[in-house]
């Protein structure tokens, strides 16, 4: 007997599936061409990790993506490190820059508090308000600034390293990650989809970082304004940071969100205005994003199945934010929930409900847990069963009445056909018949025959105008002569046999 629980391939066995088939080519993972996706839920609070670079935020995406195939806190985790970079899509073998990126890694710090985020400084700190004023305003902060550098309101938080200890030995790759972070990368609640297909797509350390800070909006088709120095720091220091608008813009903006637009799985634009009262510098920028309807893989992966996928965008038309709810909730809301969601929804549609729309149902039906009983199921057998019959008799009954009327049909166009014949032999039989015998025919057919007189009539003619010579000259009267003679020939023929 088949089992009922369907096997789930997780992104973890299928990212190690396809890492062995593009082996002999050596093909990198952003050349991979899919039907699934390798990526993990990501939680918001990673939106905030500032200052890496490309190298190093793929690095974070590989590791973070290998502790969220484990349900369970680990104290370390074990790859292979070909596996590693082929994930991180890292091709490099200088084992010298290799080390720097993981100094970089292990350099960074990530602050995780409720509090709205405003600005940032190049450890990756959040901080509520930024008092820089002048040309040092919107400035990333040095790693070794002194504290009356940079005033807060609140000086409460956490920060945590995003990397632990990390030791390459004999072709491996084994490393620790924070415990208060493992919860955070296996919480799927209050997280969003981060493929590893798209990350690893892009060349621009801007396109790749602003990408990371506005895909959490995606729901919401657009960002709140940031302040445009936070845009500016989001790889870390560099000559962008206080370049002009004008020279950031074309020379760092414009080509990343080029990027973002083409090989990534949403489509961004934006718009800048001066947010300080007086002034007219830009200082603040707006993204609005939606997801490209070609890019369903991310989607599907988070259900673990492209047909149920297929079902909700199809079927059900579920708007973006209502996939992005049901990726917070899937720790509770699994395959077999939503599947039963799906059932009940379907199930009150064919019960004839007063459904706005059968998206929105289906959500309600998908918190609330609503289900179909199973004495529900057996009353709309039972029902179906009845009906099937009722139609099947129907149909039946259609049949046989379909059958005597060809029949009847069929009789009557024989019958149609042989008098036919008989009026045409008639004719025949009159056309070779003697002058006596014509004449002996045609005063019978005007004394006795009524049809013959009534056919006279609607000839405008009286009987004495009808001989044996134009009685075949109108049609009208020839046709019902015919008939005539056709009789009288029976006649003849029936006593003729006694």
């Amino acid at each position: 007997m088949a089992s009922s629980v369907e096997r789930r391939v997780t992104p973890l066995q299928y990212a190690l599936d396809l890492f062995v088939e593009m082996a002999p080519t050596r093909g990198s993972i952003n050349e991979a061409v899919s039907d699934k996706d390798i990526g993990y839920q990501k939680n918001r609070v990673f939106a905030r990790i500032i200052g890496l670079g490309l190298s190093a935020r793929r690095f974070v995406d590989a590791a973070y993506f290998i502790v969220a195939q484990e349900p369970e806190i680990q104290e370390a985790y074990d790859v292979t490190l070909s596996f590693f970079k082929w994930l991180m899509r890292y091709d490099s073998k200088n084992k010298k820059h290799f080390s720097s990126v993981i100094r970089s890694v292990k350099s960074s710090m990530l602050e995780v508090t409720s509090a709205p985020v405003l600005s940032v400084d190049s450890a990756g700190r959040m901080v509520e308000e930024s008092v820089e004023s002048g040309e040092e305003k919107g400035r990333a902060v040095d790693d070794e600034a002194d504290d009356h550098d940079l005033v807060v309101e609140n000086e409460d938080g956490d920060w945590l390293e995003l990397i632990g200890r990390v030791s390459v030995r004999n072709g491996r790759i084994r490393f620790r990650v924070p415990v208060e972070l493992q919860r955070l990368i296996k919480d799927p609640q209050n997280s969003y989809w981060t493929s590893l297909l798209i990350t690893s797509r892009f060349t621009l350390i801007y396109a790749r970082a602003i990408y990371d800070h506005v895909l959490p909006f995606v729901p919401n088709a657009v960002t709140e304004w940031l302040p445009l120095d936070l845009v500016r720091n989001l790889p870390g220091k560099s000559w962008a940071n206080n370049a002009e608008f004008k020279y950031f813009k074309r020379d760092y903006l414009e080509p990343a969100v080029s990027q973002i637009n083409e090989l990534s799985d949403i489509e961004l634009s934006y718009e800048t205005r001066a947010g300080t009262p007086g002034s007219r510098k830009k200082d603040q920028i707006r993204f609005r994003l939606k997801r490209k309807e070609a890019a369903v893989a991310s989607k599907a992966d988070m259900l673990n199945s492209v047909a149920l996928f297929m079902t909700l965008q199809n079927e059900f038309a579920l708007s973006e934010k209502q996939f992005e709810t049901i990726a917070q909730n899937r720790a509770v809301w699994t395959d077999e929930r939503i599947q039963q969601a799906i059932e009940y929804t379907r199930w009150r549609i064919r019960q004839g409900d007063k459904i706005k729309t059968a998206a929105g149902y289906m959500m309600k039906a998908l918190s609330d847990n609503y289900r179909v009983s199973e004495a529900d199921k057996q009353v709309e057998l039972i029902q179906a069963q009845l009906v099937d019959a009722a139609t099947v008799q129907q149909e039946s009954n259609s049949n046989i009445q379909k059958a005597v009327a060809a029949n009847l049909a069929a009789a009557n166009a024989a019958a149609e056909q042989r008098r036919h014949e008989e009026i045409r032999l008639a004719r025949e039989y009159f056309d070779t018949a003697d002058k006596k015998k014509r004449e002996d025919l045609v005063r019978k057919f005007v004394a006795s025959s009524t049809m013959g007189l009534r056919a006279i009539e609607r000839q405008m003619l009286k009987p004495a105008q009808v001989t044996e010579a134009n009685i075949l000259t109108f049609p009208d009267i020839a046709n019902t002569f015919g008939s005539f003679v056709a009789g009288e020939l029976r006649k003849a023929a029936r006593v003729q046999r006694k």
